[in-house]
């Protein structure tokens, strides 16, 4: 009975963050923050503070100013996420850091039919840095992780590297990017060990249109499109049929900012086995801070995942 609470969480965890699958730290292989999850975690391409740890490391020194970045996501029952992470810039390179953290609680565990033993929580920790640094139009960066996961009384802890590498042309309007995430291990977590979601994730984000209103030419509208490429490296054993698969899909955004104070976004996550194909956001944008909130339905009949986040430039 143990393992079925474990399995039924595992299902639970896996649909919040990716496509259905059985590895273990679901939450690596999304956005930690609002802004990316708003566009469907198509951020491979699209600098974001200090949560492009976990998307892009290379990214890390394109952002156009150091920055503070708060992420806190809300889904079914005791389940949340918490990200923390700061970005210094300092002329062509950068140094991170993050905190990445999910936790889910309220689970019975039974060894025998009837009565419960109690109640147990799992949980799953990243504590990340990261080193970019640019070379006229390319940047390349890379991460480290320190990894733990805790299941009820058993526990595991590990290492994982992030690798990557974007280019900027037409004066930064178009940025391309590749990356490959989660390459790592963990110790046995009761008998065997996790495995960790390796991905090699490439896209390109672009600067589409760029208007004013007619009647207001201090009203200018910009249009991005983003778009990432995201295949698993390792197998996967979808729950829904039992069967071993890795197969790519696609992760597709789209940015309209207003007057460079509000954005509004939108993303779609291509695949058959995903369970949250659409993704909607707002983003309010001032000097020094943006308020940025996500919200993203499932197909599972579990819910809406509210994200709401912080960054504040320096």
């Amino acid at each position: 009975m143990r393992f079925f609470f474990f399995l039924s969480f595992l299902f639970l965890s896996t649909g919040i963050y990716a496509q259905d699958s059985s590895t273990g730290f679901p939450m690596l292989e999304s956005a930690p923050t609002p802004s990316g999850l708003a566009i469907n975690d198509a951020g491979v391409a699209v600098p974001m503070g200090s949560a492009s740890l976990y998307l892009n490391p290379a990214l890390l020194v394109l952002n156009p100013a150091s920055s503070i970045d708060l992420g806190y996501s809300s889904w079914i029952e005791d389940s949340n996420y918490l990200f923390g992470g700061a970005n210094f810039l300092n002329g062509n390179r950068s140094f991170t850091l993050g905190i990445y953290s999910s936790k889910s609680g309220g689970f019975e565990q039974r060894n025998n039919p009837g009565g419960s033993n109690g109640e147990f929580s799992i949980s799953h920790l990243s504590l990340s840095a990261g080193l970019a640094y640019k070379f006229n139009l390319l940047s390349l960066g890379v991460s480290g992780q320190f990894l733990n996961e805790e299941n009820a009384q058993y526990q595991s802890s590990g290492y994982a590297f992030n690798f990557g590498a974007a280019a900027t042309f037409i004066d930064s309007r178009l940025k391309t990017g590749i990356s490959i995430l989660n390459i790592g291990k963990l110790d046995d977590l009761n008998n065997q060990p996790t495995e960790l979601p390796e991905l090699l994730r490439a896209g390109v984000s672009f600067k589409v249109l760029e208007f004013a209103h007619p009647k207001n030419p201090d009203l200018p509208f910009l249009v991005n499109i983003a778009t990432d490429y995201v295949k698993p490296l390792n197998a996967r054993e979808s729950l829904g049929t039992g069967e071993q698969e890795n197969d790519s899909y696609f992760n597709i955004g789209l940015f309209l900012t207003v007057a460079e104070v509000l954005e509004v976004s939108g993303g779609y996550k291509t695949g058959e086995n995903t369970v949250k194909p659409f993704s909607f956001g707002v983003g309010f944008i001032t000097e020094l801070v943006t308020v940025n909130y996500a919200l993203v339905p499932y197909e599972t009949g579990f819910g809406t995942l509210h994200s709401i986040g912080l960054q504040y430039k320096f």
